[in-house]
């Protein structure tokens, strides 16, 4: 099958996710990308400069069989721009993220251009994907939400019958071969990877290693991810109150350096507010780590059957749990018992097999929808 696949905001795990899928995928891609960058203009302008693109290659003689476009692109104008033979394919929209939930800068007005963008475009989609249940809920709570402030006209009905053409399709992991590791004694290691932004909570991270110090806990960090202009302060004090027992501080653009970081850690600590899956914990699961996690966001239906590794949200659960898994790491053979379990999860999201779920989806999109 010819797969005519838009990615308006190519950089990230937005790239990732089409470049695996299609490494894997039994189809014949036509990939158009923009940079990852100016994102509102991106959402703006791309289905206008790529409808263009389209048309050239039509005029060229190319032909799909159905349209896959990701979240940051507007569908709607896309399809009144391109000849009406390829608005009339079957069209997939996949969301990775939506702008009606994107956590922004504290201090900003969300603007609501664009989660309307956002709408329109799971309107026009004959089937929705999402990445995971969690976010499929979020964004049709949100979409309601708005309407329901609307003067008139408020298309509920509408809606609801969106909400009926979805389905979750995650994304994948790369299989990383590596043995569950024996326990041995060992200051355990300690891993966060997320974004250094409010939306990742990273005060409530700093604040347990305080109390993991206080409380006598052996361990070493490695603290990844990146920075950015909002990054809390909490993150530069606990540099210099443990530059001794860090092993890693920011950013690693090398995968294979990332990847032994991983593979060395015991332990990864999620203390987020907000993530529409979760793919960096679920990478580092895979690579052998168990993970400390808040029980909420899409974490439930990912590691629903390793409810040990959830604590309340609190600050004294989180460290409890921490204690508890550390010393599972050092001498309990339940450790690798769970860490067993983690593994069976991760080798769900083994990118073979997604590719074949993805590719099956497609399938059954073009044999449904087609007009």
């Amino acid at each position: 099958m010819r797969v005519l696949a838009i990615n308006a905001y190519h950089g990230g795990s937005h790239r990732e996710f089409l470049m695996q899928w299609m490494a894997h995928s039994i189809h014949d891609f036509t990939l158009l990308t923009l940079p990852a960058r100016h994102w509102k203009w991106r959402m703006q302008h791309a289905a206008v400069t790529l409808a263009a693109e389209v048309r050239d290659r039509v005029e060229d003689g190319q032909r799909w069989d159905v349209i896959f476009v990701t979240d940051m692109f507007d569908l709607t104008t896309f399809l009144g721009l391109v000849p009406a033979e390829i608005a009339a394919l079957p069209r997939i929209g996949y969301f990775h993220e939506n702008q009606w939930t994107y956590p922004i800068p504290q201090g900003e007005t969300r603007d609501l251009t664009y989660g309307f963008i956002n709408l329109k475009t799971a309107l026009a989609a004959d089937t929705l994907w999402f990445n995971s249940d969690f976010h499929r809920q979020e964004f049709f709570q949100a979409s309601r939400d708005f309407l329901q402030r609307m003067p008139d006209y408020a298309f509920l009905e509408t809606l609801r019958a969106c909400e009926q053409k979805t389905a979750v399709f995650s994304p994948g992991i790369q299989k990383t071969d590596v043995e569950p590791q024996e326990n041995r004694s060992r200051p355990v290691q300690i891993l966060w990877v997320a974004r250094w932004e409010y939306d990742k909570n990273p005060e409530q991270f700093c604040e347990a290693i305080q109390l993991l110090d206080q409380a006598g806990l052996d361990f070493r960090l490695s603290v990844l991810g990146q920075s950015t202009p909002e990054t809390s302060d909490c993150f530069m004090e606990l540099h210099s109150q443990f530059a001794d027992r860090i092993d890693h501080w920011g950013f690693l653009a090398d995968r294979s350096e990332y990847q032994r970081v991983l593979q060395n850690a015991d332990l990864i600590i999620s203390t987020a507010f907000h993530e529409f899956f979760g793919i960096s914990i679920l990478e580092a699961v895979e690579a052998g780590c168990l993970p400390v996690l808040p029980r909420r966001l899409a974490y439930p239906e990912i590691f629903a059957e390793t409810p040990e590794c959830f604590y309340d949200g609190t600050t004294a659960a989180l460290v409890a749990l921490v204690q508890t898994l550390s010393r599972l790491t050092q001498s309990d053979s339940t450790a690798s018992d769970l860490r067993r379990r983690l593994k069976k999860i991760s080798a769900r999201y083994d990118w073979e097999q997604i590719s074949r779920a993805l590719d099956t989806g497609l399938e059954q999109c073009r044999n449904q929808c087609s007009r």
